[in-house]
């Protein structure tokens, strides 16, 4: 090749590329967060746009919320400013997601933060933040304070796991399998279950002493059979008292007479027969679910016993308004609730308990 045309294109080469600017490749945005969460009570995330290469002009970066599960307009969050600068000789540039907070229990919601324009830069589709707002509403649940599933071998005596005789001396309560099952109890299908299937032994299991506010014992039961006369099978227990000044929120299975297969519940607040009666007929052989309520009330004389039947199908996720039986007071006097008791009180009776949960609050879910 000519030696003289091969310098006059190199020429013509340099000056096309010493007259093209430094502007004519855009810098490349990102968007970061300081945080991926945030608490709905006012707290703060800090949204950055931030370049590797200082720019001779400023960078305007327009921020997009569509695809959020929170609203914004200042009802879930704010995000300010929605327009984000990144000023000529700067790499960086700033907004704020703050979180509004309100008294609605609706869960964790996000904040999906998009570029919806870019004058002076370039970005790519996959620049986005995902930002969570913690609800605050939703309370955390308490444990229980005592928690039986009978999780044992099948044949065990109840004594051997923590139960302790108060009454009779005969025929234990023992571990009988298969467990119980009701759809979405927290206790449903875990381990085998107690037979009080006899006349005999009763036992309690402490979980302890409650001074305030209210328990509830929950509960699935199924009864085949039980005697004509009936009985309570279940209470709650205070030790310190002797016989049945210890026993109160009995309840009571009771045959529907004239009506093979039904049966009803029964409840009182510390005496027998029942001071009430569910005028709903249930059937032996099916699983409910109970929660016996002990409210401790300021005073003597003055605590309070409610009862919750579900049948299958039933919302038991919070606590209904009224109670199925109750709220009942007696004439005999408070106790301090301690425990709970199974109750065998005639050879005819063959009742199956499982799933015990005792909680300070309404606490039957997963």
């Amino acid at each position: 090749m000519n030696k003289s045309k091969l310098f006059l294109g190199l020429l013509f080469m340099m000056a096309i590329m010493l007259s093209c600017k430094t502007d004519d490749v855009k810098p490349f945005v990102t968007l970061s967060s300081n945080v991926t969460s945030i608490s709905e009570n006012d707290s703060v995330a800090t949204i950055t746009a931030s370049i590797v290469v200082t720019s001779q002009n400023d960078i305007v970066v327009t921020l997009d919320t569509i695809g959020s599960t929170a609203k914004g307009d200042s009802v879930d969050f704010v995000l300010k400013p929605s327009i984000i600068i990144i000023p000529a000789g700067s790499l960086s540039g700033t907004a704020k997601l703050t979180a509004i907070p309100d008294n609605l229990k609706q869960g964790n919601q996000t904040v999906l933060i998009t570029l919806k324009s870019i004058v002076g830069g370039s970005s790519n589709d996959n620049q986005k933040l995902t930002i969570t707002i913690l609800d605050d509403d939703i309370p955390v649940k308490k444990p229980p304070i005592l928690v039986e599933d009978f999780d044992y071998t099948a044949g065990d005596a109840l004594t051997l796991h923590g139960w302790v005789i108060h009454s009779a001396t005969t025929n234990p309560l023992v571990v009988t399998s298969p467990g119980l099952t009701f759809a979405g109890y927290v206790g449903s299908g875990i381990g085998n279950a107690a037979g009080v299937n006899n006349t005999g032994i009763d036992e309690n299991k402490l979980f302890g002493a409650q001074t305030k506010d209210s328990i509830y014992a929950s509960f699935m039961v199924n009864a085949t059979a039980t005697s004509a006369a009936s009985d309570y099978f279940f209470h709650i227990y205070d030790p310190i008292p002797t016989g049945s000044l210890a026993h109160r929120g009995r309840v009571f299975i009771i045959p529907v007479s004239g009506a093979p297969g039904k049966m009803t519940i029964g409840f009182s607040f510390g005496i027998s027969p029942a001071q009430a009666t569910m005028t709903t007929q249930l059937n032996f052989g099916q699983t409910y679910l109970m929660v016996v309520k002990y409210t401790v009330v300021d005073g003597a004389a003055n605590d309070k016993v409610s009862l919750y039947v579900f049948a299958d199908g039933d919302d038991f996720t919070n606590e209904p308004t009224t109670p199925t039986l109750g709220p009942l007071t007696g004439t005999q006097g408070d106790i301090v609730p301690t425990g709970l008791a199974l109750r065998q009180f005639d050879a005819a009776q063959r009742i199956t308990v499982d799933g015990i949960r005792v909680n300070t609050e309404w606490n039957l879910k997963p």
